[in-house]
């Protein structure tokens, strides 16, 4: 049975393919729907305000990226382990969301910013920065039930 929820790959993808930063996979929509729930639940978690601030940034970025890897996910690809490859998932998946370049940058600083402070426990987190990336996670869930309506169903 053709699952309703696989994509035809773009020539952008087959051509990460064939370059080795993205590798085809084998598709379960059981997996795909994994990726959803964990993006609707990561982002739920992050916007409550009884854990504390380092956890519920973590949440929004990984609520994001579980976003983001599954919207590759549903052209059956995933990304090769290596350097870049988390910020290689969240460009290929604005591009097939069709979001925003600025608000790709806002998440692309977003990632700098977390990295600098999974490597500096005493950095202070802004609530400020916790309430961005649930808006930019937020607004990325809207447009995929846009892009990707049977995901949702």
């Amino acid at each position: 049975m053709q699952s309703t929820l696989r994509h035809r790959l773009t020539t952008q993808l087959e051509m990460l393919m064939m370059c080795g930063q993205l590798q085809k996979t084998r598709f379960s929509e059981i997996e795909a729907l994994r990726y959803l729930s964990n993006a609707i639940a990561h982002l739920d978690s992050a916007q409550n305000p009884r854990l504390g601030r380092t956890m519920r940034l973590d949440l929004a970025h990984e609520a994001m990226y579980s976003l983001c890897r599954g919207a590759v996910y549903l052209q059956e690809l995933l990304p090769l382990d290596q350097d870049g490859s988390r910020a290689l998932i969240l460009q290929v998946a604005f591009e097939l969301l069709e979001l925003t370049v600025v608000d790709l940058h806002r998440v692309l600083n977003a990632e700098f910013r977390r990295e600098q402070i999974m490597f500096n426990p005493e950095a202070v987190i802004f609530e400020s920065e916790i309430a961005e990336m649930v808006e930019l996670t937020g607004k990325a869930l809207d447009q995929a039930k846009k892009s990707y309506p049977d995901w949702f169903d």
